[in-house]
């Protein structure tokens, strides 16, 4: 299938703006935001098109932050906040995001460990219709740097794809073994700075 990507936005927490811009938010809800959901909201709103519109949320771990808090404090105290609960689910981003815009359409969460982007992006594509890619990360907490290796930024990508049959990317549907998608080459596909983005599950070509 050929597409188009309509607008891109990209967040690295180890730039020099290290925190992501939620100005837009009132400030009563933007204090009880996470990590994850600031990321994914900053990039999300800069993306976003008039009108309702699917979106795909993509995260390896998600509210991983808060998990932690929650498991801690259930070791210490027997018991765990009500409110930290209900921002610890993996669809708290993208539910915040269509409270924030008022956004009816369907939205999909999806957690496909190293493979999270690719799955997302997969899901945005195979939609067929015009629809909003969100992948955001927390910062890896110390806490998991034992197992999950060298620590990583807080990061967020957001997409605007609208199929388009006239569109300079074209998308390829296969099964075939490659590595993860980084998030560096992602970023760097959308921003034109590279041609080919391959997947096990796709291949994305910009003519």
């Amino acid at each position: 299938m050929n597409f188009s990507v309509a607008s891109y936005a990209v967040w690295r927490a180890c730039e020099a703006d290290s925190k992501p811009d939620v100005s837009f938010i009132p400030p009563m809800e933007r204090r009880r935001l996470t990590g994850v959901e600031r990321a994914a909201l900053s990039v999300a709103w800069r993306v976003r098109p008039e009108g309702e519109i699917p979106v795909v949320f993509a995260s390896r771990w998600g509210e991983i932050g808060v998990t932690i808090k929650l498991m801690q404090q259930f070791h210490a105290e027997g018991e765990m906040s009500p409110a930290g609960f209900s921002v610890s689910v993996h669809n708290a981003a993208p539910g915040a995001f269509s409270l924030l815009t008022g956004n009816h359409a369907p939205y999909t969460a999806i957690a496909a460990r190293e493979r999270s982007l690719e799955a997302g992006l997969l899901e945005t594509l195979a939609l067929g219709k015009s629809a909003v890619f969100v992948f955001a990360e927390e910062a890896t907490p110390k806490f998991y740097a034992p197992e999950f290796g060298p620590l990583q930024c807080a990061c967020a990508l957001a997409a605007h794809l609208e199929p388009d049959d006239g569109g300079v990317c074209s998308a390829e549907f296969r099964t075939v073994e490659r590595p993860p998608i980084s998030f560096d080459g992602a970023v760097e596909f959308f921003e034109g700075r590279r041609d080919e983005l391959s997947a096990a599950s796709f291949g994305l070509v910009r003519r």
